[in-house]
């Protein structure tokens, strides 16, 4: 009997699906295990994106394994149309880079500095203002072109407003040097968001992002950013930080609640 051989060729993509890819080049400067995610400062992507700070689902969590802040990286990134991942990982050579851990970043419990922002009704928003409220605060930028990072984070916002009415949401923007209040208050219009109880926010914003761990830096071409929400109390105090944007609304929404109820005033 004569044997046959059959290969059988499967599209990692279904049919209909338009998949688009480019070749990344960075540093790993965190990595998450149980997200999935390695956050990446990486050169401009061509006919993509420039040059600056993301974090990036992986495909096989297995391609984690071995990575660590500074070590220099190249992979595959693909995009479809609600999300996107990194995929065959490897290490590039070269030395590895020192990624030094953010000086002000503040441990749960330590109270949140005064800080004074605008919002996008072109409104100043302070600290002293959120006194007696619980807050989410994450930071997104409107030209994110990642939909699975700013946009899931603000999809993330748009369902805890909904859920959490005596939650006050804040989105601040990485980039604040694009993202005006004209351009904020189009994006809250986009995201169904009511203000005040969702609001962005622009301004001087790298004091808050170091305190809060958000990795964030502003130079030519480049946006540090990687995706840190915060929950903080009725006293101002740091309760909870969850890294990465692949976690669900219902994961913050206990947090949320868990302060509410505890801090009752």
């Amino acid at each position: 009997m004569r044997a046959f051989l059959l290969i059988v060729t499967v599209s990692l993509f279904p049919a209909g699906v338009d998949a688009k890819s480019w070749q990344v080049d960075g540093i790993v400067m965190a990595v998450d295990s149980f997200a999935r995610t390695m956050l990446v400062s990486h050169r401009p992507i061509v006919n993509y994106m420039g040059a600056m700070a993301m974090p990036f689902l992986v495909e096989d969590a297995s391609e984690l394994t071995g990575l660590y802040p500074g070590v220099r990286v190249g992979f595959e990134l693909v995009v479809l149309k609600d999300r996107s991942f990194a995929r065959h990982i490897r290490k590039s050579g070269g030395a590895d880079a020192v990624i030094p851990p953010p000086k002000e970043k503040l441990k749960i419990g330590d109270v949140v500095p005064d800080f004074r922002l605008t919002d996008e009704q072109g409104n100043a928003v302070s600290s002293a203002d959120l006194r007696g409220k619980v807050v989410a605060i994450n930071f997104i930028y409107t030209r994110c072109p990642l939909p699975d990072v700013c946009p899931r984070l603000s999809a993330n916002f748009a369902l805890l407003q909904k859920r959490v009415p005596d939650v006050v949401l804040l989105s601040i923007t990485v980039d604040p040097d694009y993202d005006t209040p004209a351009v904020l208050s189009e994006y809250a219009r986009r995201w169904g968001a009511v203000s005040p109880r969702w609001r962005f926010l622009t301004g001087d914003v790298g004091h808050v992002a170091a305190w809060l761990g958000e990795v964030y830096w502003t130079d030519e071409g480049s946006i540090g950013h990687n995706s840190t929400t915060s929950v903080i109390d009725r006293y101002g105090k740091l309760a909870a930080s969850v890294e990465g944007s692949s976690w669900r609304a219902d994961q913050l929404e206990k947090l949320i609640i868990n302060q509410l109820e505890k801090t009752k005033p």
